[in-house]
């Protein structure tokens, strides 16, 4: 009995009270014969809330002074109430930052922000839904399973098997992720290596080395199926990898994810999308002012990376060096002018 009544005491503390929202003894006695049934006498109350701030709950009560008619005096304990884990402002940016994640289904992403709100202040709005619409690829089913299972397996030091998808479009014109298959159309599987994880624009990556070659690869993790840790292999060292290996340090090497060196690359830019550069490349580039509004940056970026960002921005960016990136630049941009005369 002791300890089921303990337990419904720290269920109203929890869900019913904070600074904001605190109990007197007596309403705390009313609220568990209202919601439990339990009747307790002040003493036995006091004992459960000594009890649970000597566990280590954070229980705050203000102290007040009761004077008695023989002089003596009292320290009366009164208006409790238990800390939340978490402010509201705290709990709405991780519910966002759930409800953003494009690779999260939205039956775990729902799961996941209801767990959140069971630790909610009273005053927290339950029933508000933040409205985000989704602009990306249906999400992968089993993203959180599979980082799941990468984790473990390099935790024990092993390889994994898995199935990688691309996306086709289905009788009904609707995008569908299917396995990769071999020329002969059998299901392609990947054995690799798994390294770490990195998380580059809110989607998952695996940095891993794929046999039979000896260097590093990334794949999407939100697009792996059919996951399995190989329990009779050993993951490849890293140091027996072809090239020194080096993982993402900062925004410039996770730009877009690709694998492969990066290289210093020199751009002239206009300065009115100095906070779009800093978006994608981070604090860690050199810049330095050119000509009237234009700003010089070095960075240091996987070539093919930063050609695709160089043709996204091309109206206000203008690559320098190195030489080889410019000509593949031009050719692409020439080729998307062919293209679109051919409409005119």
């Amino acid at each position: 009995m002791k300890g089921g009544a303990i337990f419904q005491l720290l269920v109203i503390l929890h869900e019913e009270t904070d600074a904001q929202h605190r109990m007197s003894q007596q309403m705390l006695l009313e609220r568990m014969q209202d919601r439990f049934h339990v009747t307790l006498n002040r003493r036995t109350l006091k004992s459960y809330l000594d009890e649970l701030k000597a566990a280590g709950f954070p229980l705050y009560a203000e102290q007040h002074i009761r004077q008695h008619s023989d002089g003596t005096e009292d320290l009366i304990l009164t208006d409790w109430y238990l800390e939340p884990l978490f402010e509201v402002s705290e709990l709405r940016l991780l519910c966002d930052l759930i409800e953003g994640m494009p690779a999260i289904p939205e039956t775990q992403r729902e799961l996941l922000t209801n767990k959140l709100l069971h630790l909610a202040r009273p005053d927290f709005c339950k029933s508000d839904k933040r409205q985000i619409v989704y602009l990306h690829t249906p999400p992968a089913q089993q993203l959180l399973f599979s980082v799941e299972i990468l984790c473990e397996a390099m935790q024990k030091n092993r390889m994994v098997k898995f199935r990688y998808g691309s996306y086709y479009l289905d009788a009904h014109c609707k995008p569908v992720l299917l396995p990769r298959c071999r020329e002969d159309g059998t299901v392609r599987e990947y054995m690799v290596s798994p390294y770490e994880i990195a998380v580059s624009d809110g989607r998952y990556y695996l940095i891993c080395c794929k046999e039979p070659y000896r260097q590093l690869s990334n794949y999407r993790i939100d697009r792996i199926s059919e996951i399995s840790i190989l329990e009779q292999f050993e993951r490849l060292p890293i140091s027996e990898l072809e090239e020194q290996a080096s993982y993402p340090k900062n925004l410039a090497e996770q730009l877009y994810m690709y694998s492969g060196a990066e290289e210093e690359i020199r751009f002239i830019a206009d300065a009115q999308i100095l906070g779009d550069i800093l978006d994608w490349f981070g604090n860690e580039i050199q810049l330095a002012p050119a000509e009237a509004g234009k700003l010089a940056v070095t960075v240091h970026v996987n070539p093919t990376a930063m050609q695709h960002w160089a043709l996204q921005y091309g109206k206000y960016v203008t690559v320098l060096t190195p030489l080889s990136l410019r000509d593949e630049i031009t050719k692409a941009a020439k080729e998307i002018c062919r293209r679109y005369e051919k409409l005119t």
